[in-house]
């Protein structure tokens, strides 16, 4: 309007003078999307929606051109808050510990960098935040607190049976029906996506997928190995937006436990991923096998991002077989490179 408005003045006046035109703002359409995300974030976050809020949290500061510190600290508020969540998610339930105490596998809670002074500290910084967010916190752990139980409940059975066998393994007892184990070292065949974003090495006699399907994001490739017991897979969220594989892994574990049947969280470490800062979430989960009958199952994710663009790595088994393909999982995730 005001152009218009300037146009039809200029139009009328005899002698028009030549004002500047004030230079428009490039960046007035992302900020404007920043400041709409971080809104709606932060009042999905007094809600009690916490992993929606932060997801709109996260998208705020990836648009904003001006790294504004209310932004950045919303966004840090967000990853320790999901990360203490995650910590209560594998945080025995007093009826389980007794009797999974002798067999419960180690568990190790992501740090996240800008943190790691304060995760020194422990339970003073969770707390500190949990004190900032407690109407939401409280509400989310509320709602969530039964379905964690259940898949703590589910899943300790299979956990402790795995670490048993695997001890028994270790005494030299034998194990019966047991496949024999892949070569670790089998030379790996390199795989180049289309699109040329990415690279991944697998075994060659193993089967490629092109279009599988993903939970998260869109698969890129997928491979199974002869016997279609064991499969990895690649898949990217082009239209998703990340600061950190912090915060994207804790909003897909969050979003997994109320989607996935028979979900139990094992362990979340963080690494390294084609030289770019990794989460790996190991985890198990129930789906259906040939007869219709309930399988449990071991699987890993491992999020790294390149840019703002999440990738995620997926791989799963048998539980009761998911070790005699860690070598080869390991060395595919280790083949993953950028384009």
């Amino acid at each position: 309007m005001a152009l218009i408005l300037g146009v039809a003045a200029s139009a009328c006046a005899p002698e028009p003078a030549a004002a500047p035109t004030p230079a428009g703002d490039p960046f007035a359409v992302v900020r404007a999307t920043a400041q709409a995300a971080y809104q709606e974030g932060q009042g999905l976050v007094q809600r009690g929606d916490v992993v929606g809020g932060c997801t709109l949290i996260d998208r705020a500061a990836t648009n904003d051109p001006d790294s504004r510190t209310d932004v950045q600290q919303a966004l840090e508020q967000c990853k320790v808050a999901l990360s203490a969540m995650l910590a209560a998610q594998l945080t025995p339930t007093a009826a389980s510990t007794s009797a999974a105490a002798a067999t419960q596998r180690p568990l190790v809670v992501p740090t996240v960098p800008a943190f790691a002074t304060q995760a020194a500290a422990g339970a003073t910084q969770v707390a500190a935040v949990a004190t900032q967010l407690a109407p939401a916190v409280a509400t989310q752990a509320a709602a969530g607190a039964p379905q964690a139980a259940a898949a703590a409940t589910q899943g300790a059975a299979a956990v402790a049976t795995q670490v048993a066998a695997a001890r028994v393994a270790a005494a030299g007892s034998p194990v019966v029906a047991t496949p024999p184990t892949p070569a670790a070292s089998a030379a790996l065949q390199t795989w180049n996506d289309p699109q040329a974003r990415f690279s991944v090495a697998a075994p060659p006699d193993w089967n490629r997928v092109d279009q599988p399907q993903a939970l998260f994001g869109t698969a890129a490739v997928e491979f199974h190995d002869t016997s279609g017991r064991a499969s990895l897979g690649v898949a990217v969220d082009s239209q998703g937006r990340a600061v950190s594989p912090e915060l994207y892994a804790a909003s897909m574990e969050l979003n997994m436990q109320q989607q996935v049947p028979g979900y139990a969280l094992e362990q979340v470490v963080p690494g390294s991923t084609a030289g770019n800062p990794s989460i790996r979430r190991t985890f198990t989960f129930t789906q259906k096998d040939a007869s219709g009958r309930d399988l449990n199952v071991r699987a890993f994710q491992v999020t790294v991002l390149k840019g703002s663009t999440p990738y995620i790595i997926t791989a799963y088994a048998p539980a009761d077989q998911f070790a005699q393909f860690s070598p080869v999982f390991d060395q595919i995730v280790d083949s993953f490179r950028f384009s």
